[in-house]
C-alpha cells in the first residue's frame, strides 16, 4: 500500500510574522469531514463569530478566483447553514483530546 500524503495549508502569513494559535484544522478524508479544534473561547458564542468570519473569507476566496461574486456566495453559504442547521446530514462525532 502507497504511503498517504496529508495535504497541509501554511500557516497564515501574520501567523507566521506574530505568532497565534491555531484553532482548528478541517480535512476531507474519503468524501467526510474530520476536524481538530481547541477550546480557545470562553463564551461558545464566540465560535459564531468566527465561524461567519471563515463564511466571509470562503466567499471572498470564490469572487477572487472568478467563479462568484461575493454576496452570491455568502448567500449560498448562508442558504446551506440554514438547511444543514435545520435538517443535518450528519451529525458527526466529537472526541475530546487534552
Amino acid at each position: 500500500m502507497a504511503e498517504q500524503i496529508v495535504h497541509e495549508l501554511p500557516a497564515p502569513p501574520e501567523a507566521v510574522r506574530h505568532g497565534g494559535q491555531e484553532v482548528l484544522r478541517a480535512f476531507i478524508v474519503e468524501g467526510d469531514l474530520h476536524v481538530s479544534l481547541t477550546n480557545a473561547f470562553e463564551r461558545p458564542a464566540l465560535w459564531g463569530v468566527l465561524l461567519v468570519d471563515i463564511a466571509r473569507h470562503v466567499a471572498r476566496m470564490y469572487s477572487q478566483e472568478g467563479t462568484a461574486l461575493r454576496d452570491q456566495a455568502l448567500d449560498e453559504i448562508y442558504r446551506t447553514l440554514q438547511t444543514e442547521w435545520s435538517i443535518p446530514d450528519d451529525d458527526g462525532q466529537t472526541d475530546v483530546i487534552n
